[in-house]
């Protein structure tokens, strides 16, 4: 495990062109098995946080069914700009969320996409 994880190791690297229209964070964590509980409390109570933000559209975690997977939770989040996803990142109130001591055992690696290409349409409820 890492000594520690920084504020900006959370944050997805900026685009080589800024995007005006959505973005969607897909953000991998590993979760050690026998951690679940501990983890989706501590990303709950992290995601409270971008939910209220402006832009922010939507958001899911998954969580792997293959076993053996070593990102077992991936983190989906809509945004409807890079610069909107990007603001919430750079306040005192982030740095403080992620730089928890309990976020240590979950590192993750954040990326951040655009869609080209949609067929159908994801109609499921978010719990």
């Amino acid at each position: 495990m890492k000594a520690s994880i920084t504020p900006e190791e959370r944050t997805a690297l900026e685009p080589e062109t800024g995007a005006a229209q959505p973005v969607t964070l897909m953000n991998s964590f590993i979760v050690p098995e026998g951690r679940d509980d501990v983890f989706v409390k501590l990303w709950k109570e992290t995601s409270e946080y971008f939910r209220r933000q402006p832009g922010f559209l939507s958001l899911r975690l998954h969580r792997a069914v293959t076993p053996d997977t070593p990102y077992r939770y991936v983190n989906v989040a809509r945004w409807a700009s890079d610069a909107e996803y990007r603001a919430p990142h750079q306040t005192d109130e982030f740095r403080r969320l992620v730089s928890q001591e309990a976020w240590r055992e979950f590192p993750s690696s954040p990326v951040l996409y655009q869609v080209v290409l949609a067929v159908g349409e994801d109609t499921g409820v978010v719990r």
